[in-house]
């Protein structure tokens, strides 16, 4: 009897598709994965666009939302790993206009748009600011006490003194023109991320920073070079928690301390193996913490 298997050809094993190494600087529209979920809504407020983003299946609960504001160069598209949250609360992740006019300061000119009856934002909301972002949400809880419900600040920045301001400059290295780029984009971004970004979020982080000018990127910096809100720090009313990587370069965990001795009633948690932004490095510890301090702060 003859093997009708020898004369049948092997079967050749199906490899699975190789997933696309992120590219050092990727172009400005190519949207990372894990990043690419997002639905983008833009906004005109006072004659600037506003790009706002949200989960396609998230929470629509007004009373539940909770207004994300990114970091320097960043948009808010860098809080796509608070995904798991987006079931419970309406995360709006937002990210303030490209460009300011030069009558403001970027901080003055973002206060007044976040405030702004087109920003379509509800009376009373929750705020979660992280570096750049920090420091908005304490100079709007500051200015409008009465809308903000609760304060998550990240890698806090309240006061020039306490940041270390060479690592600070040396970070709008991220949007270095081509071919310098590929000599310092990425190199910044693992230093923003630390080792356990994963390569989506450096490549991430490099891409959104390409969108903003180098003047819009050097104005904000002069923000956060004239800040000093540390004095103003006890004035604050509101139920606050601080998160902070134990390896972050730009905020030293000594600076969240400090941060969080100045806040009456401040919670602090420390993520030890984290750098400046926990939320992309370290999401499961990051969304855990978050959404506690939220639960017990409903109102």
């Amino acid at each position: 009897m003859l093997d009708a298997s020898a004369d049948t050809p092997a079967a050749t094993p199906v490899r699975a598709p190789r997933e696309r190494t992120p590219p050092l600087v990727p172009e400005v529209e190519d949207i990372q994965r894990g990043y690419d979920q997002l639905v983008c809504e833009e906004r005109g407020i006072r004659g600037t666009q506003v790009r706002l983003f949200t989960f396609p299946h998230g929470s629509t609960d007004v009373s539940r939302t909770v207004v994300c504001l990114p970091g320097l160069g960043a948009s808010g598209r860098s809080f796509a790993p608070m995904e798991p949250l987006a079931d419970a609360y309406r995360l709006l992740l937002w990210t303030p206009p490209l460009k300011t006019p030069a009558t403001h300061t970027p901080l003055q000119w973002n206060l007044s748009v976040l405030d702004h009856p087109e920003s379509r934002l509800p009376e009373r909301f929750a705020l979660l600011g992280s570096s750049y972002g920090s420091l908005l949400s304490i100079a709007y809880a500051l200015e409008h006490p009465a809308r903000v419900k609760a304060l998550v600040l990240v890698s806090p920045v309240a006061s020039v003194r306490r940041v270390r301001r060479l690592a600070l400059t040396l970070s709008t290295l991220v949007r270095a023109p081509r071919p310098l780029a590929y000599v310092f984009a990425p190199t910044v971004a693992r230093v923003l991320g630390g080792p356990s970004l994963p390569p989506e979020g450096r490549a991430e982080i490099v891409r959104e920073a390409r969108r903003l000018s180098s003047l819009e990127l050097l104005r904000r910096l002069r923000d956060i070079l004239a800040a000093d809100f540390l004095h103003r720090l006890g004035e604050l009313r509101v139920p606050t928690l601080i998160i902070e990587g134990g390896r972050d370069l730009l905020v030293p965990p000594a600076a969240a301390r400090d941060v969080a001795a100045h806040v009456p009633g401040a919670e602090l948690e420390f993520l030890p193996t984290a750098s400046h932004l926990p939320y992309m490095s370290h999401p499961e510890a990051f969304n855990a913490r978050v959404s506690d301090f939220l639960a017990r702060h409903p109102d």
